[in-house]
């Protein structure tokens, strides 16, 4: 019985030792939890592409991210949780579809990230394109890389039944690595006829499109989950020494496309928020 009491006492005191946010700041919004190096008070963020805006009250508020077109966040990770081999962080935000030019409404613009901490996870996301005669093609990449899908309403593009998405009225791609700009160029599979279909295009969790018909949702839709990866230093960041950062059981990763970015990992056997002194606690 002491035995077992003096366990839960140690694992609960290792719970509360380690702080995702900096000292005196605040660590959620709503149901967001907000760690460093994201911050909501001045002095809390690493720098200004990691400023959290909070707005509202209690579990009704919501968080949002003023660097990268005020996109709402819906969750912020230290580390991916799914992509053991590959480890930044992400963050979980709403982006808006983009529409084509002859559709009702407003056209969304495309998003750019570029000189930002942030690129489009090609683990989580998929390219997503809904409409008839239609061929949708990501811009904004490298002019050698060709990214696109084609949909039709023709029964023949039918592959798979059990598939969403694989032709019938609706397409997805996988997304390259490193893509910090999206936008989308629609065009039509049938160059010789005139087309007045509406189309759609837009970047989503794949996890999302799991338990949602595109197809049929994304005309009462406005925005679309989306993974974000995030490194915290590129080679002109000031970074901690590797003396510090063995300190805080710690040490430097860099992505895998090369030394170009960089973020913290806590040494195997530890777990919690490597960017802050004490973050890294031993597992029990």
């Amino acid at each position: 019985m002491r035995i077992t009491f003096l366990l839960l006492l140690t694992y609960e005191l290792a719970e509360a030792a380690a702080p995702i946010a900096k000292p005196n700041c605040t660590s959620s919004c709503g149901k967001v939890q907000i760690p460093f190096p994201f911050g909501i008070e001045p002095d809390c963020y690493l720098d200004q592409w990691f400023k959290i805006v909070c707005n509202g009250t209690d579990s009704s508020a919501k968080a949002f991210l003023p660097s990268i077109d005020m996109m709402e966040v819906l969750n912020i990770s230290i580390r991916d949780p799914g992509y053991s081999s590959y480890n930044p962080g992400v963050i979980r935000v709403n982006m808006p579809i983009i529409s084509s030019s002859n559709c009702n409404g407003s056209r969304s613009d495309g998003v750019n990230m570029r000189g930002s901490p942030f690129f489009f996870s090609s683990y989580w996301n998929r390219f997503i394109s809904v409409g008839c005669d239609n061929l949708a093609v990501m811009t904004g990449i490298d002019p050698m890389v060709v990214v696109g899908c084609k949909s039709d309403c023709n029964t023949s593009m039918i592959d798979n039944e059990e598939v969403k998405c694989s032709g019938f009225n609706c397409c997805q791609t996988t997304v390259p690595t490193g893509i910090q700009v999206f936008d989308v160029d629609f065009r039509r599979i049938n160059e010789g006829k005139a087309s007045e279909e509406c189309k759609y295009a837009f970047l989503a969790d794949r996890q999302w499109l799991n338990n949602t018909d595109p197809s049929y949702d994304v005309q009462n839709l406005e925005y679309v989950p989306v993974f974000l990866e995030w490194t915290a230093f590129s080679n002109f960041s000031k970074v901690e020494s590797s003396k510090e950062l063995r300190r805080r059981n710690a040490y430097r990763d860099y992505t895998s496309d090369g030394a170009q970015y960089s973020f913290y990992r806590c040494f195997y056997g530890y777990e919690g928020n490597p960017y802050l002194p004490t973050g890294c606690q031993g597992k029990l």
